[in-house]
Formats: C-alpha cells, structure tokens, sequence
C-alpha cells in the first residue's frame, strides 16, 4: 500500500497558477482617425457599425479594391507577399508538428481572396482546400 500511495502522489495534478493580470489598457485610433481610449471601446465602436462597415468593405473589393489588382501583391497591400506565405508556412509546419495525429486531408480557406494562401501553403500539405469568399470577383479568379 505504500508503494500506491507514492504513485497517486507523482500523478496528482500540478498546483493551480495564479490568474493572469488584466491586458494592459491601450487606446489608438482607427482608419479613419477615430481616437478610442480602449481596446474596448473601439469594440463597441465596431459592433455598432459593423453593418456600414462590411457593406463598405464589400463595395470597395467589388469597385476593384487595389486599383483594380487582384495578384498576389495586392491582396496584401504591399511587396511583402513572399515573406507574409513564408511566415504562415512556419506557422502550418508548426502546428501540424505539435499535432501529428492531424489529418491533412482537406482544409478550409476562409476569407479567400484570389487563393494566394491556398495556392502557395495550404496546396502544399493538404489533398483538397475549400475556398469560401464573400466577393464575388475574387472568387471568380482564384478559380
């Protein structure tokens, strides 16, 4: 009896950790120079236009977003396509290394764009990607 009483005592659970502190309070200001005193606040300021904001992100990607470009470039907005897939193809590599039971079978690209992600990561580990995206001429083209 012992010799069971020392096992329970190595398999207990470690003791509880301490509760993290609160994020620290940080304001800003957002696209169009609307200064918030908190994360929070801006929240609120979101959910309460959120409808004004995805009919107006909507039209903007439907009037041809970056002048009209639809390459790899300026779904990002910038030169940094490259390094941006090479980043979340150390992130994909990551977590299907920390989680090796995954299968790699199909995946889901959410918020598509053009398919730059699917084409240049997600095509590269997985037999099958389904692409969702709310324009409709991005849609078009990453076919």
């Amino acid at each position: 009896s012992m010799g069971r009483s020392k096992a329970r005592q190595a398999a207990a659970p470690p003791p509880a950790q301490p509760p993290l502190p609160p994020p620290p309070r940080i304001g800003g200001h957002n696209d169009d120079y609307a200064t918030f005193d908190s994360l929070e606040e801006l929240w609120a300021h979101q959910e309460a236009h959120s409808a004004e904001f995805y009919a107006a992100n909507a039209a903007w990607w439907e009037d041809g977003g970056y002048g009209g470009a639809n390459d790899d470039e300026a779904m990002i907005g910038d030169s940094g396509s490259a390094a941006d897939l090479e980043h979340s193809m150390r992130v994909l590599r990551g977590a299907l290394e920390r989680f090796p039971t995954l299968k790699t079978r199909r995946a889901m690209d959410l918020g598509a764009g053009v398919g730059r992600v699917t084409k240049h990561v997600l095509l590269k580990s997985f037999d099958s990607v389904h692409l969702t995206e709310g324009s409709e001429s991005l849609s078009k083209h990453s076919r």
